[in-house]
């Protein structure tokens, strides 16, 4: 509790006060450790258990995956398999979505768990005691090891079992939880009596079982190396890359898509560079890489009848299948054959999940790459489109302004003449109606704005004018890779030019741009306005100057 550790009796006995209106004491309290837990559930609360970290030696959890009376691997084909959209427990697990947020950038959960059990000192009682955090599982079933994963987190909680699973005949569910990573399905499943004999059972395996890192380390020869890959369902390509995908890699598989060609029509397909678009918008605003099929549907859909060619039916179902073929994209949950397209309605029943890979998503992370990746998409697929509208359809309105900002109201180079230029460009007189606001702004360093001002003698390094205002020398420091989201440039002094109003303002809303020889052009029409004036002591970064005129291609 607020990041505090409180002794489970007292907690127990509080609650208690608080939901039947008297304190617990020590002689209603008998039944040691567990007992308390159950009271604990009893009042609501969710018991979340700590042993060790992710640092000890990981000891080894046998964990049986049920049988089909049991309904064992259907919950092993949608907890492990295809893993629960962390979006669909939010109602059951309250605040701790956070957690699971956290553990599952991917928004996808794969989640086990066992029942209580009244017993103390059973195999199953010591491995709920025991168990902990790094440990690896390895599931069980029919005599054979079929898959491995690893404990990232431990809680109780019987409403989220009973959102996940259910419950069984006799009212109970599987409310000691295990939240498992780096889940690895094996592609040969492994005879399972030799293991046990080496590990002192004997064999078939019974129930959950927890062994020593002593013993796991003695056993683990006997498994498949432990590569701890992604799974990727049967409709899905596994990932089987030895090196990580390459930026130069992913920008070429964006431009050589297979989009399909209706015969008689010039134009290809928009379905897969608008869902790949799309896709790019979450990874830009930090939403999963993963969505389930009926929000694809919804929101790619509502692209493709939006932005689509003219004529073309809306059926988002194939890009969701089909961008399997450019390397990039994952599908999980369905079990059909790779290469036969599932019906619609197949999608609708299973709710399968679908993505941009973890490589591809990692490098999108990165503003560079991703501008490069929205302006290849759109150069070579969707140059008929209103980018405008489109980008900002997507929330991507950022991107259509060097500085990420989209109202002209708000634009504020935040120097130290940040007020004077309030005040030219904002003045208002007489009676005007007034409303109030608050806005949030980044904190630029001022020191470097006048020092590159002081280098360039407060003139433009584009047109050479030098302004006054107010007695004073007027000029404006213009980052050429915009501080703010989505373009994340560093306020440092090779991200700045010194610029007048006027041509601040035309490179902010990318009509201008500096070309790789200096020359200052027209971003429509290319028509050149002269050279970029450079001094010794402002050096320029020409990867910032590279990202600006990236934008305009986009805008353009």
């Amino acid at each position: 509790m607020d990041g505090r550790r409180y002794d489970a009796f007292a907690i127990a006995a509080v609650g208690h006060l608080y939901s039947a209106g008297t304190l617990l004491t020590p002689e209603g309290a008998d039944g040691g450790e567990q007992a308390e837990v159950r009271r604990l559930h009893e009042l609501g609360f969710t018991v979340e258990e700590h042993h060790g970290t992710a640092e000890d030696a990981p000891q080894l959890v046998l964990q049986p995956r049920g049988t089909a009376r049991e309904r064992g691997p259907q919950h092993f084909a949608r907890s492990m398999r295809q893993g629960i959209p962390v979006a669909e427990l939010q109602n059951a697990v309250g605040s701790a979505a956070e957690v699971l947020a956290d553990l599952y950038p991917d928004g996808i959960a794969r989640l086990w768990g066992s029942t209580p059990t009244e017993q103390a000192n059973n195999d199953k009682a010591r491995a709920l005691r025991g168990r902990r955090v790094g440990d690896t599982v390895l599931f069980y079933a029919e005599h054979r090891f079929l898959a491995r994963a690893r404990i990232l987190r431990l809680f109780t909680s019987a409403t989220v079992a009973r959102a996940v699973w259910g419950t069984g005949k006799d009212g109970t569910t599987w409310e000691h939880i295990m939240a498992l990573g780096d889940f690895e399905e094996f592609s040969q499943p492994v005879s399972a009596p030799e293991i046990l004999t080496a590990l002192g059972l004997t064999p078939p395996l019974r129930g959950l079982t927890l062994r020593s890192a002593e013993d796991y380390a003695r056993v683990a020869p006997l498994l498949p190396p432990d590569g701890r890959s992604r799974f990727a369902s049967g409709a899905a390509l596994p990932r089987s890359r030895s090196t990580p995908l390459s930026s130069g890699e992913l920008l070429a598989r964006l431009e050589t898509l297979k989009v399909h060609r209706n015969s008689g029509v010039r134009e290809a397909s928009r379905h897969q560079p608008l869902a790949l678009l799309w896709m790019v918008a979450r990874i830009a605003t930090g939403k999963p890489r993963l969505a389930p099929w009926s929000l694809f549907r919804a929101e790619v859909g509502a692209l493709l009848s939006e932005f689509g060619l003219p004529g073309s039916q809306v059926t988002p179902e194939y890009p969701f299948w089909h961008l399997r073929g450019s390397g990039l994209w994952e599908v999980h949950g369905v079990s059909e054959n790779a290469d036969a397209m599932p019906r619609v309605s197949e999608f609708n029943s299973a709710q399968p999940v679908a993505g941009i890979g973890h490589d591809a998503a990692v490098l999108l992370q990165d503003p560079v790459t991703r501008l490069d990746a929205l302006a290849r998409l759109r150069r070579r697929y969707l140059q008929d489109i209103d980018q405008h509208a489109l980008l900002s359809r997507l929330g991507l309105a950022g991107y259509t302004t060097a500085d990420g900002l989209v109202d002209d109201s708000t634009v504020d180079d935040a120097t130290d003449e940040g007020d004077q230029k309030s005040a030219i460009v904002k003045r208002a007189t007489g009676s005007a109606s007034r409303r109030e606001s608050t806005s949030s702004r980044i904190v630029r360093n001022t020191t470097l704005a006048t020092s590159v001002k002081e280098i360039h003698d407060y003139r433009c390094q584009v047109c050479d004018t030098r302004l006054r205002y107010r007695l004073k020398p007027y000029i404006e420091a213009a980052h050429i890779r915009g501080l703010g989201s989505p373009h994340d440039g560093p306020d440092e002094l090779h991200n700045l030019l010194c610029l007048c109003p006027n041509h601040h303002v035309l490179f902010d809303g990318l009509e201008i741009y500096v070309d790789a020889d200096d020359v200052v052009r027209e971003t429509h029409g290319g028509e050149p306005l002269g050279r970029l004036r450079r001094r010794p002591e402002h050096p320029i970064g020409e990867e910032h100057l590279s990202y600006h005129r990236t934008l305009c291609t986009l805008n353009a």
